[in-house]
């Protein structure tokens, strides 16, 4: 049997319940703060889950909802969105899920090496991190990818690929933890083994 030497964690929905009690709100909180009558509710937010990447999910409901938005409009949205998530973080309003801290300190404690492998924002991961961990991301992972480092992202595999180059590591010495069907199929496709941990609201 192939030793386990690395664990790859996405990030929302996986480490924490971020999605609905983090992102979602931080959308709307946007969204009125240019005075957008969108109003994301779970079961509409549940269905733009499909849409990697909160940028792009602001242009796909743009479009969607025919309404015009410069690009420059559409950024400028998306980094106020960013500001009310990280509040939300820092308030405590995202706990992390069950058991996940414990994990990772186990984890650590083993000698596996840990990485964050996210279509998430870097300052985002970085809110999470800092808030829930006192050493911060240094302290028990050994790199992350994020939004700003791909091109493509989830259901496409080239966060995980570019993780596995990172890392130097055998993708059979590596364990995926995902809580979504794109986050699944981005490490199959990219040959790494995963574990699928729903969210409370699929």
């Amino acid at each position: 049997m192939t030793k386990l030497k690395s664990v790859f964690w996405d990030v929302d929905g996986t480490l924490a319940d971020t999605e609905m009690y983090g992102h979602r709100i931080a959308f709307n909180n946007a969204f009125s703060e240019f005075n957008l009558d969108w109003e994301w509710d779970v079961q509409t937010y549940a269905q733009l889950l499909s849409i990697q990447g909160g940028f792009n999910r602001i242009n796909y409901y743009a479009k969607l909802k025919k309404t015009d938005l410069h690009n420059s409009i559409l950024e400028k949205i998306h980094e106020r969105k960013q500001e009310y998530y990280k509040d939300a973080i820092y308030s405590g309003k995202v706990p992390l899920r069950i058991g996940v801290k414990r994990l990772i300190e186990e984890i650590n404690t083993n000698g596996l090496s840990q990485y964050i492998v996210t279509t998430s924002s870097r300052k985002a991961v970085d809110a999470l991190i800092s808030k829930h961990f006192k050493n911060g991301l240094n302290s028990y992972f050994q790199g992350y990818i994020t939004y700003e480092d791909v091109k493509q992202h989830k259901p496409h595999p080239e966060a995980y690929l570019k993780a596995i180059n990172v890392s130097g590591i055998n993708p059979e010495r590596i364990i995926v933890i995902e809580d979504s069907i794109p986050g699944l199929l981005s490490a199959t496709k990219a040959s790494l083994n995963s574990i699928l941990t729903l969210p409370s609201f699929n």
